[in-house]
């Protein structure tokens, strides 16, 4: 959630014409005062820019009456939310006053006059100080503005300096107070989540990764040490249990591939010594060497198929287990 401002903007505007008649009835006249001052504002904690807004409307005091507004979180006034809250019902949080505006809204013949100062305890001084003393008391329609639009603004802190007091002083009186203000809070905060939230996600992520990435070399690890001792295994004894043969794929594969090899060697080395035989003989034993060669090869071709078949086997093992 965050609090903002549409078009803020501050005016003040007097303006008059200033007129001289002359013995002749002539006349000649000049616009003083021409005072139309404008500051277009922005939503945000900078130069020219605020981003809350509050009102308290026709409060009245009786005569001798006094009270205290805590400008930084208006402890205690209730506007129609709830104490403490602003229009819209969010906690009120000021840290630097961009505008005040204070009326005394009597009828301007009426006796009870505003007075406006920091309060004893951890008055705000920036609003100075206005008493019948001092004669800066508002009387009715009396109307107070004090702005300041630069980032720093009046500040407000609520250790030292934040409580506003108004008292009536010579009859009752009705008053108007109008703000425009800022909070960084929202701003850093909402800011500060979003970074922790964003740098969690991304630790979760490195963890995850990291993770897969031991997971990925534990299991490295594991099937290397597994084609070792099916290696090992596979040279002591022929056949290996149904669980090594499924670990250790990439060996059984190997293995079938130099069983193959091995045998279709043999075969070479047969077929060259049944010919050396075939020209020193008879041809009967010329035949029967063909035959025994023909045995042979056989014999040879159901050992190729059953390799081909272990590696057919071993090919789905792996697929299997991968």
């Amino acid at each position: 959630m965050v609090r903002s401002l549409s078009s803020p903007r501050l005016e003040v505007k007097l303006s008059a014409s200033l007129l001289n008649t002359l013995a002749d009835a002539a006349s000649v006249s000049v616009g003083h005062p021409n005072l139309n001052h404008r500051t277009t504002l922005t939503n945000g904690i900078g130069n020219n820019q605020a981003n809350r807004g509050w009102q308290r409307i026709n409060r009245s005091l009786v005569s001798g009456g006094s009270e205290v507004l805590d400008l930084y979180d208006m402890a205690g006034v209730d506007i129609g939310a709830g104490a403490g809250l602003d229009g819209l019902g969010q906690a009120v949080d000021f840290e630097d006053v961009v505008a005040i505006v204070i009326i005394n809204n009597n009828a301007v013949t009426a006796a009870g006059q505003l007075e406006i100062d920091p309060d004893a305890f951890k008055g705000w001084t920036p609003i100075g100080t206005h008493t019948v003393a001092t004669g800066g008391a508002l009387r009715g329609q009396g109307v107070l503005v004090k702005a300041n639009p630069a980032e720093s603004g009046f500040d407000v802190d609520d250790g030292t300096s934040h409580r506003l007091r108004f008292t009536a002083n010579g009859g009752a009186v009705t008053y108007s107070v109008y703000l425009l203000c800022r909070s960084d809070d929202e701003y850093s905060s909402s800011s500060s989540s979003l970074s922790v939230s964003s740098s969690s996600w991304s630790s979760a992520s490195v963890s995850s990764s990291t993770s897969k990435s031991s997971s990925s070399s534990s299991q490295s690890e594991s099937v290397s040490s597994s084609v070792s001792s099916s290696s090992a295994s596979s040279s002591s004894s022929p056949s290996s249990s149904p669980s090594s043969s499924s670990v250790s794929s990439s060996s059984s594969l190997s293995s079938s591939s130099e069983s193959s090899s091995s045998q279709s060697s043999s075969y070479s080395s047969l077929v060259s010594s049944q010919s050396e035989l075939s020209s020193s003989s008879s041809a009967s034993s010329s035949s029967q060497s063909a035959s025994s060669s023909s045995s042979s090869v056989s014999s040879s071709s159901p050992s190729s198929s059953s390799s081909s078949s272990v590696s057919s086997s071993s090919v789905s093992s792996s697929s299997w287990s991968s």
